[in-house]
């Protein structure tokens, strides 16, 4: 079952870890916002917002009826190429309303095959450990099927564990992972962090310097966009006037 801590970010707020847990000596990644979304898998509509919260990402749908398909904010961002991981969770600080499902685009066939398939496996804290496949999957990840059985109650009827899925599917490869709140669902929070296998996800944003004063004294080696080389670089980039 998904395990619960009081969040530090918001006053009697619940933390919701999704999935399985992940390993305790993950590696760490910042997802830069918005530079490494995934434009093509984007799914934000008019009423979902999404903003950095310190290494956190606070997502909300603010159409007042909140059943509305406009209440969506969904996006992705490159994963390691590779098999699917057989761990993930996402710990998210709830405001108000509903939880995001955390994502996982991949290709069933691309190692071995021609690369055209387009899947998401969702995990949801609701049905525990299982994840199910969207219904927009291709035939080929459907028939892998771990649950072994026709039925709804876990998403859709295509569903298993992350360990069931890449017994069953083999040759598959991860391209992207992700969230999604909505459609149809109003709520407000933060992502506080995201694992999926080995890596920890967080979220942050450029660190753009304003002069060349900011690079003095290291400051040049803080900044992201542009990287530069040392002190000197960072100095001549401004005095080109760029």
């Amino acid at each position: 079952m998904p395990s619960t801590r009081i969040s530090s970010l918001a006053a009697a707020a619940l933390v919701t870890v999704v999935a399985a847990a992940a390993p305790a000596s993950a590696a760490e990644r910042t997802v830069i916002v918005p530079d490494d979304f995934i434009p093509t898998l984007s799914d934000t509509r008019a009423d979902g917002h999404y903003e950095v919260r310190g290494t956190g990402l606070r997502i909300w749908t603010d159409n007042p009826v909140a059943s509305s398909s406009t209440n969506k904010v969904a996006e992705y961002w490159a994963a390691p190429a590779g098999p699917l991981p057989t761990s993930a969770a996402m710990v998210y600080a709830a405001t108000t309303g509903g939880a995001p499902g955390a994502q996982i685009v991949f290709d069933v066939d691309s190692i071995t095959g021609n690369g055209n398939d387009y899947n998401i496996l969702v995990g949801e804290s609701v049905y525990g450990d299982n994840w199910w496949l969207t219904r927009s999957s291709s035939a080929e990840a459907k028939a892998a099927d771990p649950s072994g059985a026709d039925n709804g109650g876990n998403g859709s009827e295509w569903f298993g564990t992350l360990e069931q899925w890449e017994a069953a599917l083999g040759g598959e490869n991860v391209l992207a992972y992700g969230f999604s709140l909505g459609s149809g669902v109003k709520g407000d929070g933060v992502i506080e962090s995201m694992t999926f296998g080995g890596t920890t996800y967080t979220f942050g944003t450029h660190t753009v310097l304003a002069s060349k004063e900011e690079c003095k004294k290291g400051g040049w080696a803080t900044s992201t966009k542009p990287v530069f080389k040392n002190q000197g670089d960072c100095v001549s980039w401004f005095s080109a006037g760029r």
